[in-house]
């Protein structure tokens, strides 16, 4: 489990309140962006994020006008992009 930076526009927090219980993890800060005004910062304590990452960002479409998570893609400090682990299926022959 990896603490995390989620950065959201101050507009679109109520959008992410209807979809953080669908998240595997959970809030255990927020704070005001020191550079950018009207950006919420959150930290967020994730279940399966890479022990490296440090920034991550949800990716979000809308299904009959409700908010629905597409992916979630991470970050380690140095802004390098982490490839997500997917498993595969074991398959015996």
């Amino acid at each position: 489990m990896a603490t995390v930076e989620l950065h959201i526009a101050n507009e679109m927090l109520d959008s992410f309140e209807a979809i953080r219980p669908k998240l595997n993890g959970r809030e255990v800060g927020r704070r005001p962006s020191p550079t950018a005004m009207g950006v919420t910062i959150l930290d967020m304590e994730m279940d399966g994020a890479p022990d490296q990452a440090k920034t991550m960002e949800v990716v979000l479409h809308l299904v009959d006008g409700q908010p629905r998570i597409s992916a979630i893609h991470y970050w380690d400090k140095h802004g390098i992009f982490l490839a997500p682990v997917v498993p595969f299926r074991r398959t015996v022959n």
